[in-house]
């Protein structure tokens, strides 16, 4: 704690009142606003009492206590607003102001981003809840942000770098996880595209380059979603939403929405993942490619199915099935990507629809379409295969599933991956009594170690 003259913080006591939040539950609610961050804090009642007495929790506390009761009272509420840090403190600025362009505001996150001190205090602020949503439509900046100075055949070779580079760190990161290499894709969006971007024209080849620029921009808040890194990948997301809005582009519009319903779901923030979701399927017109339009349907029938809204779950998944057979490209080598995402998030919703039988028929056809070099896809699919069995309570078949994720999972640099693993152990505790149990146990824990 930071010390400091004690005066008594009556507005974090309005702000309480106003919640109707004894302290015990505030406690919790800052508890859980932490995690969500990845940082485990024990507080309860007692410390509540103290930062009602004046006594003031270190950085990033306050934007915690800011954040969960923004949630409770549904509107912002700053850290400043709760006297837990004084008007004079450096708090993490917005991502981009209402009339600032999307190549501005990401020029000024890449820039925080490589700065270890300030990707530290992003990656230290709460998943902002209010961000979870659709936001209004952007359009054009009134004065265009990439001027004309060069000539079409430099624009397109621009375009062709940042299309080559897209597929380069996408495939990547599926391989070896958001934590790899992830770095390196912002310093090469800083360095060798923001100058050159700034040289090019928006008259000519610029929607197309802007469109380009808010893909790449969304596979970076991707990476930061799949390494855990919740706050940073809201701010990535949320510029992506404004390049996409600017260069016209629906479609990278509605991809973007997608992924911030799989952030807000996997955070269990299910009726914001519902919301982001069916707005994705409004935004995506009628023209797209069938993989593109059942992986939208799908993630929705996810996020209904989160909220046991049985009936929409299932429109959406019927419409999804609908596209699957258009969704495979008959010129596309061994394994599908489409149908293997598509199938996983059919199983996804059909668990929380307790549909345990079909669910797994489901996630057994996405490991059977998923192509080997997607490693990270391949090992979440298995470890929720093998959770599923567990839960069926076959202990024994759950291991012979877990085996191939443990035999992998080291490979990959993935947030995600690497707290599934910590839930392998978790699951299997109670029934360590199983001899095959304790074998599987043993070797996730020496796993665990390795990461630490």
């Amino acid at each position: 704690m930071t010390p400091r003259k004690r005066t008594y913080n009556d507005l974090l006591r309005g702000l309480l009142t106003e919640a109707r939040w004894t302290n015990h539950n505030f406690a919790f609610a800052v508890n859980r606003v932490a995690a969500e961050a990845g940082i485990t804090l024990h507080y309860d009642r007692t410390s509540v009492s103290h930062w009602l007495s004046g006594t003031r929790p270190r950085p990033p506390v306050p934007s915690f206590a800011a954040e969960a009761l923004s949630r409770r009272l549904g509107r912002p509420v700053s850290a400043t607003d709760t006297g837990m840090a004084d008007t004079t403190a450096n708090e993490v600025d917005p991502v981009f102001a209402t009339r600032e362009s999307g190549f501005t505001a990401l020029h000024r996150l890449l820039r925080s981003d490589l700065e270890s001190r300030r990707r530290t205090a992003l990656r230290e602020q709460p998943f902002r809840v209010d961000w979870a949503s659709a936001p209004r439509r952007y359009g054009r900046p009134e004065k265009p942000h990439l001027r004309s100075v060069l000539d079409g055949d430099h624009q397109s070779g621009l375009l062709a770098a940042v299309t080559a580079m897209t597929s380069a760190f996408a495939a990547a990161d599926r391989a070896f996880g958001g934590g790899h290499a992830r770095l390196a894709l912002v310093a090469y969006l800083e360095t060798d595209i923001m100058g050159l971007a700034r040289s090019a024209t928006a008259e000519r080849n610029g929607g197309q380059l802007v469109s380009s620029l808010a893909g790449l921009t969304d596979l970076v808040g991707f990476m930061c979603f799949d390494d855990l890194q919740h706050h940073l990948a809201q701010c990535y997301y949320r510029i992506a939403l404004r390049l996409a809005d600017e260069a016209g582009d629906s479609a990278g519009h509605a991809l973007v929405l997608r992924g911030m319903s799989t952030q807000a779901c996997f955070l269990g923030h299910n009726r914001r993942a519902a919301r982001l979701a069916d707005a994705a399927v409004d935004r995506i017109g009628t023209v797209q490619r069938p993989g593109t339009r059942a992986a939208l349907l799908g993630q929705a029938a996810v996020s209904h199915a989160a909220l046991d809204d049985r009936k929409t779950a299932l429109s959406r998944l019927s419409g999804a099935e609908k596209y699957l057979d258009g969704a495979d490209d008959p010129q596309e080598p061994k394994g599908s990507t489409d149908r293997a995402d598509i199938e996983h998030l059919v199983g996804l919703a059909l668990i929380l629809l307790h549909d345990h039988g079909h669910a797994e028929h489901a996630l057994r056809e996405s490991l059977r379409h998923r192509p080997d070099g997607e490693r990270r896809a391949r090992l979440l699919t298995t470890h929720q295969l093998a959770t599923l069995q567990l839960r069926q309570g076959d202990a024994e078949r759950a291991c012979a599933t877990w085996q191939w994720f443990l035999d992998e999972c080291s490979w990959v640099r993935s947030g995600r991956v690497h707290s599934a693993l910590h839930a392998i152990k978790r699951r299997l505790h109670p029934h360590r009594g199983n001899i095959v149990v304790r074998q599987t146990l043993k070797r996730a824990e020496r796993l665990i170690d390795a990461h630490r």
